[in-house]
């Protein structure tokens, strides 16, 4: 079946799927705008600016457990039963922050949440590479990242008036309810997909995977190093450099099993579209996560004035995820995926330039636009090729190592970031080097997304175009 003549995701065969998945995605998309918008409030309000770095990087962390067993569950159960059980993670964290009167209590309740999005997220690709053909996954990518227009426009408003009338906790609560709605509409129509039995252990995949999978210990060690780094880099943490050095012996010695082999050397194919993924979503997440930072603290806008550029960016993300999907696309894929790891360069760029003090506030801003269209070309092709180059039981634990690539790389530059602001803040207002130390850092990881979506294409199918071009 080629592209053009697929039917459409919301045919009667995919309609039921469709739905669900997209009001997942719609949570998904609403909470993290909304509660990134009301972030630099709240550690501000318990008095935590010196670990505004771990309530993003937190969630993150335990996103990384979630993930890996999010992977393996529903390659032997199907992808139901760990969405379900995500989906009750993330509003329970939810209510855990929401209610919080200290800081502690609150960055638990973000590790809670965090644990439960992972394990959302990989459930979610495993649904689009069970439930629909390859001709139309392009598509339903496309749809993933439209689920996030409504969100963009509304989430950031709704969050910044909630949190300057009410409070922001309120916030945290909304999201809580959300996702016991989206538990109870999607319980019912996943529960019905079919499934493959995992590969048997010892078995190899193919592209460089690890026929093994993905394991739960090796996943624990890696979160609790990563977490480890995370705490290292906080302001004024005791017995820093000691948890600086555990948690970097923790992921040097437990890392590699959890990821397709040749993922750390960029071997072509999977392992390199799981490394690249990494690299550009911790580059984006970074800049993401710092920019409302900025734009309260730096240059005293409102939270939902400082949140609308997370609006801005979502819709240039949709803009490019459309172009990316649509059937007549000219290019290969690999070659869009190329070039938005360039364009995503090239935003990241902007946004170090908008942290001078004389530049206007809003180059912040369109520097974020110019990387969210990066990422719209980048992330849907790496998650499309991907699933074209697993076998239908590997679905699950591939989609793992691509999110805990993601999470971990974000983890490690938010932290690296956290701890470079930690070193160069004076105080709200006179923070200029402080965002141009994390804005330069990012920047730096956004670069080396360039060279590494050139060696995306598998080795094998290589060598079968140039073979084919003789």
């Amino acid at each position: 079946m080629n592209e053009t003549a697929a039917p459409g995701v919301l045919s009667h065969p995919y309609r039921a799927c469709t739905l669900a998945v997209s009001s997942t995605f719609v949570l998904v998309a609403f909470a993290g705008l909304a509660l990134s918008t009301v972030m630099p409030v709240a550690v501000q309000d318990l008095g935590g600016l010196g670990l505004y770095a771990l309530a993003f990087g937190g969630f993150l962390t335990t996103g990384i457990v979630g993930t890996v067993l999010a992977g393996g569950w529903a390659d032997r159960r199907g992808p139901a039963p760990a969405l379900c059980a995500g989906l009750l993670c993330f509003a329970g964290g939810a209510v855990m922050s929401g209610a919080a009167q200290a800081m502690w209590p609150f960055l638990l309740g973000r590790y809670v949440q965090g644990l439960g999005g992972g394990a959302v997220t990989v459930a979610l690709y495993v649904v689009v590479g069970r439930a629909y053909p390859a001709a139309l996954r392009p598509r339903m990518f496309s749809l993933i990242t439209a689920c996030w227009i409504v969100p963009s426009m509304v989430g950031p408003p709704i969050a910044g008036a909630v949190t300057e009338r009410l409070s922001w906790h309120w916030v945290f609560h909304g999201i809580a309810l959300l996702g016991v709605l989206a538990l109870a509409l999607l319980a019912r129509p996943l529960a019905r997909l079919t499934h493959h039995g995992a590969a048997p252990d010892g078995t190899d995949g193919t592209d460089g995977t690890d026929g093994g999978g993905l394991r739960v210990g090796p996943a624990l060690a890696v979160a609790v190093g990563a977490g480890l780094l995370q705490y290292a880099g906080a302001e004024s943490a005791p017995y820093r450099w000691v948890a600086a050095v555990a948690g970097l012996a923790l992921l040097v010695a437990r890392l590699r099993p959890l990821l397709p082999a040749g993922t750390l050397s960029g071997r072509p194919g999977i392992p390199s579209l799981v490394l690249l993924r990494g690299v550009a979503a911790g580059a984006y997440f970074t800049i993401e996560t710092y920019i409302p930072l900025m734009l309260v603290n730096e240059r005293q806008w409102s939270p939902g004035l400082a949140g609308m550029s997370l609006t801005g960016a979502a819709l240039t993300w949709f803009a490019a995820s459309w172009l990316q999907g649509h059937p007549g696309l000219p290019w290969p894929r690999e070659r869009v995926v190329f070039a938005g790891a360039l364009i995503h360069g090239a935003g990241a760029a902007v946004t170090l330039s908008g942290a001078l003090r004389a530049m206007p506030a809003a180059t912040v801003a369109v520097g974020l636009l110019v990387a969210g269209f990066g990422m719209g070309l980048l992330l849907p092709g790496v998650g499309v090729l991907t699933l074209e180059h697993s076998p239908t039981n590997q679905q699950g634990r591939n989609s793992a190592a691509l999110q805990l690539s993601d999470n971990l790389s974000s983890v490690l530059l938010v932290g690296a970031c956290g701890a470079l602001f930690n070193v160069a803040h004076v105080r709200s207002g006179q923070d200029s080097a402080a965002f141009l130390a994390v804005f330069a850092a990012a920047l730096a990881a956004a670069a080396a997304a360039g060279p590494l979506a050139r060696r995306i294409t598998p080795a094998r199918a290589e060598e079968e175009k140039n073979d084919a071009t003789l």
